[in-house]
């Protein structure tokens, strides 16, 4: 909608063919002024006051180009630097150090303020030279005259600013420093309309104004107007491009659209993903320290098992001394036997039959007169069986035996009491002699 205004605004009347920017150029005398009175309610509140600015004298104390006039100077602006005045406030004075222009050539020249904020600010050719800030709840007042190259109804020749002014604009509210820039690019000639909603007093109108002693127009710039058949051609090329650019942006939104989604899904994603980190954060926690517990118990039993193998160690040195210790004194014994008391019964204490069963096998291999024997069959050879047949079966044929005695089982301590050995006694062993039974 802006594009397609800015368009119509800007096309002129097919009757002219040049678009003719003029400015005032003021003469020396307090007599050569512009005044008049103006509805000054609009910037009661806010205002910016911009305008291009030349030089050609420097003769004057406090050059006015322009002053807004009550009981005293509500708005003063200079040329030089001296004066810039708002609502009365004097803040932004003295800056001549900034006004460096030469003679003769024009510079922009931007001064704006706001009740709101409470501050003013000076631009010289875009860019900011001061700041101020205003009394507090001091607005415009209203009912003053305007004057241009004088001092109110002064006559002293020490106001006279004696230049030229163009594109002399107050507009409502505060221009942001961008604007000012762009005002400022645009030059002499450059079209105001994109501000036309906020250009209350105009150049235009101050031009239309009557004028005293040797104030006249001098032409500073011309563009040359558009036709109505390029106006056509120009409207139809801005209506393209606005359609152009509805599209886009039409294409842009929907894309907007579909990457909010996948935002809103991804975000969905993470939420999901965070919780199964936060979860799998837990868990490890769980395991390290259950890895932690089984490292301190492995620690412990490797600790037992090093105790315990020094104890395995131990035992079996202690082993190995018994049985060298045991095996001597089964030599030893063998020996012994050997060499003293030998009988027939010694055999018993040889293999195959020294503690083992005796079997019919292993009875079979001895004579007759071994014969007592055969009562053991089945029975193991041990040292209390041996013994017994060593002190109690002294002769081969067996023909007598002492009487049973208590002392006669002495040799059975020790010894597990088998059948074979409990019948051997009942019927060998009684009260009468062996009687030569060669069975029992």
């Amino acid at each position: 909608m802006f594009i397609l205004l800015f368009a119509f605004t800007c096309l002129p009347a097919a009757s002219s063919d040049d678009y003719i920017y003029n400015a005032l150029h003021f003469g020396s005398s307090s007599n050569d002024y512009v005044g008049f009175n103006f509805d000054m309610a609009p910037f009661r509140n806010s205002l910016s006051l911009c305008s291009w600015i030349k030089r050609v004298d420097t003769s004057a104390s406090y050059p006015v180009v322009f002053n807004y006039y009550i009981s005293g100077p509500e708005i003063y602006i200079g040329s030089d630097g001296r004066v810039n005045m708002v609502v009365g406030d004097e803040s932004l004075n003295s800056l001549e150090s900034k006004f460096t222009t030469p003679l003769g050539r024009w510079f922009s020249y931007c001064l704006t303020w706001s009740l709101a904020t409470r501050t003013s600010k000076l631009y010289l050719d875009g860019n900011l030279i001061a700041t101020a800030q205003t009394p507090s709840g001091r607005a415009l007042t209203m009912g003053g005259t305007l004057f241009f190259n004088r001092f109110s109804h002064s006559t002293n020749s020490g106001y006279i600013f004696g230049g030229q002014i163009s594109q002399f604009n107050i507009y409502s509210d505060v221009l942001s420093s961008e604007s000012i820039q762009k005002i400022t690019e645009g030059g002499l000639c450059f079209d105001l309309e994109e501000f036309s909603e906020i250009r209350v007093l105009r150049w235009e109108v101050i031009l239309d104004r009557s004028r005293n002693g040797n104030v006249r127009e001098v032409t500073v710039c011309t563009q040359e107007k558009l036709s109505s058949q390029k106006s056509q051609r120009r409207l139809a090329e801005i209506t393209g491009q606005y359609n152009e650019t509805k599209t886009q942006l039409s294409k842009m939104e929907r894309t907007l659209e579909v990457v909010t989604g996948k935002l809103k899904y991804t975000e969905e994603k993470l939420e999901v993903v965070t919780g199964q980190l936060n979860s799998t954060e837990e868990k490890l926690e769980v395991v390290t320290g259950q890895f932690k517990s089984a490292q301190d118990e492995l620690v412990a039993v490797k600790g037992d098992l090093q105790t315990e193998t020094s104890q395995h160690n131990v035992t079996e040195e202690r082993l190995d001394a018994c049985s060298r210790r045991l095996a001597e004194t089964q030599s030893k014994l063998e020996t012994a036997r050997t060499l003293v008391n030998i009988s027939r019964w010694d055999v018993l204490y040889t293999p195959p039959y020294f503690n083992k069963v005796l079997t019919e096998e292993l009875f079979q291999q001895f004579t007759s007169s071994w014969d007592p024997l055969r009562k053991f069959v089945g029975t193991n050879l041990t040292d209390g069986v041996v013994e017994h047949f060593r002190q109690y079966h002294k002769e081969p044929e067996c023909d007598t035996f002492e009487q049973f005695s208590s002392s006669m089982l002495r040799h059975f301590l020790g010894v597990e009491m088998t059948s074979g050995i409990i019948k051997h006694f009942k019927e060998t062993h009684e009260d009468s002699a062996c009687n030569n039974n060669t069975e029992s």
